[in-house]
């Protein structure tokens, strides 16, 4: 038998053909991401964002276009990315709050967290929360300020950014360590609970360090303690909570970044690759450590087992605090 050099080529050009059309139905990404962040603008998850969709635009050759979706301690945006397409074309950029809202989101929540959300990579790890609070308070140290709200239950305002957010953990903690009791207040984000401490309209309240360290350096704010395992950077003389006298106080905020459920595996990685890359960049690391966080971008895998020991932190605050809701 023999073959023509035009049946030969015919047929490996039809033979190649469905290899073709698989790699450019697979070809990822095909069009814009979404990266909601579910929280207002100008808070960290926000500034810390923007930088690394702008640089994965570039990694991937689309662009990632952020979108702040706030409301119900970051249930909102979740739910958005909880119910897209699972093409991994839409991303959840947030904090521990996706695991608080488990254990304390006082209804049941619009999504399964462990089905229709799929963990991608931590993006950073590793600061702590420091507690600030309103100059014009009469109490400027821990000790000073401990007193004071032991000897006024409930007199006390602390503002926390929802229920079940570090900010709230934050508070938890304070109950459970110092044995005070403080009146809980929730705010859309960071800097409405800053502007509100410095209006007079709240005492305290749990932030990361970058949105915080502009106005206790002017004396705006002060600032009482840091949950970290180390002192603040930018900030030395801010002892920890350890060293303070509460050796078990610790609380070590994160941002993650999810996808839809179901999204397939090899997406993932893609968009994991493309996160570890542009936070590795000397620029965006050094805004992320300036900020007091670790750059990671670990395999999916990996942040998996991350989140299943959050999972158990968080599970025992809800516990302990009497508010664990399943």
């Amino acid at each position: 038998m023999s073959y023509t050099r035009r049946g030969v080529l015919g047929g490996s050009v039809a033979l190649a053909l469905p290899g073709i059309a698989r790699a450019q139905a697979d070809a990822f990404p095909s069009k814009p991401l979404r990266m909601i962040v579910p929280f207002s603008p100008g808070g960290p998850i926000d500034i810390l964002g923007r930088p690394v969709a702008d640089r994965m635009s570039k990694i991937l050759g689309q662009p990632v276009i952020i979108d702040n979706r706030p409301g119900a301690n970051g249930i909102v945006g979740t739910q958005i990315v909880a119910t897209a397409p699972p093409d991994g074309h839409t991303l959840l950029l947030t904090t521990g709050s996706f695991i608080g809202n488990i254990f304390f989101s006082p209804n049941p929540l619009p999504y399964d967290p462990m089905r229709d959300i799929a963990p991608v990579t931590l993006v950073g790890g590793g600061t702590g929360m420091l507690l600030v609070g309103r100059p014009g308070l009469p109490a400027k140290t821990m000790a000073e300020l401990v007193a004071l709200a032991r000897s006024k239950p409930d007199a006390l305002t602390i503002a926390n950014s929802g229920i079940g957010n570090i900010t709230h953990l934050g508070a938890e903690q304070f109950q459970e360590f110092t044995g005070a009791k403080l009146l809980q207040v929730t705010l859309h984000g960071t800097m409405p609970a800053l502007t509100d401490m410095m209006a007079g309209n709240v005492d305290l309240n749990f932030s990361t360090v970058p949105p915080a360290f502009p106005f206790i350096r002017e004396g705006r704010l002060r600032a009482f303690g840091y949950t970290g395992l180390r002192r603040p950077y930018v900030l030395p003389d801010v002892p920890t909570m350890k060293e303070l006298g509460f050796p078990e106080w610790e609380l070590i905020g994160m941002i993650g970044l999810w996808t839809t459920g179901g999204t397939p595996p090899e997406r993932i990685a893609r968009i994991q690759q493309a996160v570890r890359e542009a936070v590795n960049q000397p620029d965006i690391a050094k805004l992320y450590r300036d900020g007091e966080f670790d750059p990671s971008g670990m395999p999916a895998a990996e942040f998996a087992a991350y989140l299943e020991k959050e999972r158990a932190m968080q599970q025992g605050i809800a516990q302990r605090a009497g508010m664990q809701r399943r």
